[in-house]
C-alpha cells in the first residue's frame, strides 16, 4: 500500500508545478521575515525541504515517513522521524506545515500548539493548507456526490481561529496547477488527491470515471491539453515580542 500511494504520489508530481510555486512562494516569506532558522513539520520526500533548507542558516526537518527521512538524510538534512506532535530541541525563527496538518480539531490544536512553541519571539509560524472555502476541488467532488465542503471550512474556520488567540494572522491564496496532455493522465493524477492516501477512496473517485471525463473535458480543456487548479491557502501567524 505505501509503494502504491508513493507511485501515485510520484505520477502526481510528474504533472503538476505545485513544489515550483510553493518554493518559490515558501522563500518570499523566509525573505520577508528574515528567518535564518526553519522547522519544517512533514518536510516531505526533499523536493521542496532541500532547496528550502539552503534559504536557512539552520533547518531542521520533521518526517514520518522512514523512506522520506532516509532521502532527507542522504541530502545532509537534520531530521527528527516521528509523528508531530513531538518534542522540538531549541526555538525557530519560522515554523512550517505545508498540508501537514488535519481539519480535525483533535489533531490540528495540539499540533498548532505544539509548533506555536517551537517559534522564537517575533518568529512565524507559517501553514499551509488547501481548501478553506469553495474551489474548483470542492465543486468537483460536489458534482461527483463527495463533497466535504461544509467540514473543510469548519475545520478550516476552527484553525485560524485557534491562530488568532495565539498571534496576528494574515492569509494569502496561491494558486498551482495540474497540467497534462490527455484526460486519463489527469484522473488519475487527480485521483492521488482524491485518494487522501486511502486506496479504497481512489477506486470510489475512479468509479466515476465516465463523469469525471465529462466535466473535465467540458471545464478544464484547452489548445495544450487538460488542467486544473489547486487552491492553496497560506496562514502566517506572527509571534510578538
Amino acid at each position: 500500500m505505501i509503494d502504491n500511494y508513493k507511485n501515485d504520489f510520484e505520477k502526481f508530481l510528474a504533472h503538476t508545478d505545485e513544489k515550483q510555486i510553493l518554493l518559490e512562494e515558501i522563500s518570499k516569506e523566509i525573505e520577508k521575515y528574515g528567518a535564518k532558522s526553519l522547522l519544517d513539520i512533514g518536510a516531505g520526500n526533499g523536493l521542496l525541504s532541500v532547496p528550502l533548507s539552503k534559504k536557512v542558516e539552520n533547518y531542521l526537518a520533521i518526517e514520518s515517513n522512514k523512506g522520506f527521512a532516509t532521502k532527507l538524510r542522504e541530502a545532509k538534512l537534520e531530521v527528527i522521524e516521528g509523528v508531530f506532535p513531538l518534542e522540538i530541541p531549541g526555538a525557530f525563527d519560522m515554523a512550517l506545515a505545508s498540508h501537514s496538518i488535519s481539519y480535525e480539531k483533535d489533531s490540528f490544536e495540539p499540533f498548532i500548539k505544539e509548533a506555536w512553541k517551537s517559534v522564537k519571539s517575533r518568529g512565524v509560524l507559517l501553514i499551509i493548507t488547501y481548501r478553506g472555502q469553495e474551489d474548483d476541488w470542492t465543486r468537483l467532488m460536489k458534482d461527483l456526490g463527495e463533497s466535504h465542503e461544509d467540514h473543510n471550512r469548519i475545520g478550516f474556520n476552527q484553525i485560524i481561529e485557534l491562530l488568532a488567540s495565539l498571534g496576528k494572522v494574515k492569509t494569502r491564496k496561491v494558486i498551482t496547477r495540474v497540467k497534462t496532455d490527455n484526460l486519463e493522465d489527469m484522473i488519475q493524477a487527480l485521483s492521488f488527491v482524491a485518494s487522501d492516501g486511502k486506496p479504497e477512496k481512489k477506486e470510489k473517485f475512479l468509479e466515476n470515471h465516465l463523469r469525471l471525463g465529462k466535466i473535465l473535458s467540458e471545464k478544464y480543456q484547452d489548445k495544450n491539453g487538460y488542467f486544473f487548479p489547486f487552491q492553496h491557502f497560506f496562514i502566517i501567524t506572527e509571534k510578538s515580542g
